[in-house]
């Protein structure tokens, strides 16, 4: 017996349900790059470089630019990070990059 072909509404709930299912996918595997989580931060030697390195990460929905509207210090898990809020200017997702600074200190 053959299937019985999707009514249109059917078949747009199911792509929505992917896309949905696709988006959770990413975001989870987003997890496991540099900088995503306090445990995995992107080390830098100067404060001045997280807007640089935050901006040269791209949107793991989308792969499009973010865009970072503060960044400020925080101690997360015993550390001291600078921790970017950024936005992804194709999608609208926001995030936070996680940065540890690890430069030499000077006197």
């Amino acid at each position: 017996m053959a299937k019985k072909k999707l009514s249109a509404r059917a078949a747009r709930r199911a792509g929505d349900r992917d896309a949905e299912k696709l988006t959770r996918d990413l975001e989870r595997l987003a997890l496991l790059e540099p900088g995503h989580t306090p445990g995995r931060a992107i080390a830098l030697d100067s404060p001045s470089q997280v807007e640089v390195a935050a901006r040269s990460v791209p949107c793991p929905r989308c792969r499009g630019a973010l865009r970072v509207q503060n960044h400020t210090a925080e101690t997360l898990e015993g550390a001291r990070l600078r921790v970017a809020q950024v936005v992804c200017v194709a999608c609208g997702a926001g995030r936070r990059l996680y940065f540890r600074l690890g430069g030499a200190v000077l006197n």
